[in-house]
């Protein structure tokens, strides 16, 4: 078989251009089930090394304001750690838009949130955004959504300016229990298609029982 051939069957043959149905399973079997984007998006449950590095910068500039100083190993070590909090990742490596999935479990004794606690934690998520270091021109919108799996769940959409640079957001705040869900979906409007590919993706979306 000629090369250039056998480089394109290999091509349109790997998964992380194909896309297709992904699952995250936690250890009781709950799972979250949704359709992979084609066009090179990747799961993983390990986080992209460009995440890697924001988190590594961020976490430099807290210790620095503490007059701290850190090696930068240590550093990296600190901010794996952080991003170990989530359970998943979806991210498109060229443009560097990716999906964070975290499930919180209820800590002992917390009571499972009613539709009220959902639709706070989403104000909470918004006001948050909007005091985050170097944001600008912060516009969001909350609204209630049905999640197929998830008891409550409440969808934020912002538009804002990171340090200058234009971003769009996604969060789904919801609870399935007995945890808390959240998905936060960051987009740098570099390919201008990685958003419709990512409504596409949540829109599909659900939390089951594993089968």
């Amino acid at each position: 078989m000629p090369i250039l051939i056998l480089c394109l069957l290999l091509v349109l043959g790997s998964p992380a251009l194909a896309g297709g149905p992904e699952a995250l399973a936690l250890a009781d079997g709950t799972t979250l089930q949704f359709t992979l984007p084609a066009g090179g998006w990747v799961f993983s449950r390990t986080p992209p090394d460009f995440l890697v590095r924001a988190a590594s910068a961020d976490l430099g500039g807290e210790l620095a304001a503490k007059g701290q100083a850190v090696s930068p190993e240590r550093l990296e070590a600190l901010a794996r750690e952080r991003l170990r909090e989530n359970e998943g990742f979806v991210y498109q490596p060229r443009s560097e838009s990716y999906l964070l999935i975290d499930f919180s479990s209820l800590q002992q004794g917390e009571k499972p949130p009613g539709e009220a606690a959902v639709a706070a934690s989403a104000r909470d998520a918004a006001e948050v955004l909007q005091q985050e270091e170097g944001t600008a021109e912060v516009v969001t919108n909350r609204q209630r959504i049905e999640f197929p799996g998830m008891s409550w769940a409440w969808r934020l959409d912002a538009r804002y300016r990171q340090d200058g640079a234009p971003r769009r957001f996604i969060g789904i705040i919801g609870f399935r229990a007995p945890y808390w869900v959240f998905l936060y979906y960051t987009d740098k409007g570099i390919n201008a298609a990685d958003y419709g590919q990512m409504e596409a993706l949540l829109a599909g979306a659900r939390i089951a029982a594993r089968e």
